[in-house]
């Protein structure tokens, strides 16, 4: 009865934020509050610092922090995160969760990623549904020496900021061509630019639309060259995962595992063993998929 209570409770409070964001009112809580399906947030694997001013909050409604990892030495880079007031199009519109807050898988991506930099090495690298940071995709522009980087989300705010983050980490970029535009999968055929020019594609917690998941497949395998590698990081989040992952196996050889990385194993236990009520592996804990196309030949 606690239980039903309890759920009963937390879609009350949901409720009150979707009325909140049809105001137009900030929502902060949406990414912090207790009753938010967003309640965890942060690994602490990266560190940020705010570098906006209050009258660029005022002027521009988004804020610019300095991010840096504790293993990785001399790096930074600067992020521009959109505001935290919720419109009614971030509601509705297309699949706008990537421009509300910064998710753990995209935290986690970015951190595990750095810890085989060779893999990227002369690749052509895009990271699809980044949202508005595009995390991994920065980072392995700035350390790796990756050929080309392609950063991409469905939602055109969303690109918008990406094309900022460029212009304000360029000179950090060596000799990675990093390039945005806005990617839609199941919005019609892929574009020939786009079919089999990918050695690496980067995805993090984009399989929750029911909708979505087999587009994403079919998306991922034609933009993938023949000898390429899908690299996606997701929470379980009931069944969606494993739903996403039995899709793929038609198209792909697919590994998954949990523990992929010590140190975010080593957090998620920690957090797991604490009980904290606001952390739930189901939607917080990120799962490491990784995908290889299944060609005529093999």
């Amino acid at each position: 009865m606690s239980s039903q209570f309890n759920r009963s409770e937390k879609a009350r409070e949901r409720w009150k934020l979707l009325a909140k964001a049809l105001k137009g009112e900030r929502s902060d809580e949406t990414c912090q509050s207790a009753v938010s399906v967003r309640r965890f947030g942060s690994y602490g694997l990266l560190q940020t610092q705010e570098l906006s001013t209050q009258q660029d909050v005022k002027n521009q409604g988004s804020t610019w922090h300095r991010y840096t990892c504790p293993v990785v030495q001399n790096f930074s880079m600067s992020i521009r995160h959109l505001a935290g007031t919720i419109k009614p199009e971030t509601v509705f519109g297309f699949n706008n969760t990537g421009n509300v807050c910064v998710w753990p898988s995209e935290e986690v991506m970015a951190y595990h990623t750095q810890t085989y930099l060779n893999d990227f090495s002369g690749a052509a690298v895009c990271e699809l549904g980044g949202g508005m940071t595009c995390l991994a995709g920065v980072m392995l522009s700035i350390l790796s020496d990756a050929e080309s980087m392609l950063l991409t989300d469905g939602n055109e705010e969303s690109v918008d900021n990406l094309n900022k983050i460029i212009e304000n980490n360029a000179s950090a970029f060596g000799k990675t061509k990093v390039t945005s535009r806005m990617l839609r999968w199941g919005s019609g055929p892929v574009e020939e630019a786009l079919v089999e020019k990918f050695d690496i594609i980067l995805c993090a917690d984009c399989l929750f639309f029911d909708d979505g998941r087999k587009d994403l497949v079919d998306l991922v395998y034609t933009m993938l060259k023949p000898k390429g590698k899908v690299l996606m990081y997701a929470p379980r989040r009931g069944k969606t995962f494993d739903q996403f992952v039995a899709l793929a196996g038609v198209k792909f050889h697919t590994v998954v595992k949990e523990e992929y990385d010590p140190t975010v194993w080593s957090l998620h236990k920690k957090m797991e063993a604490k009980g904290l009520e606001h952390y739930d592996a189901n939607i917080h804990f990120p799962l490491y998929l990784s995908m290889e196309r299944i060609n005529e030949t093999s």
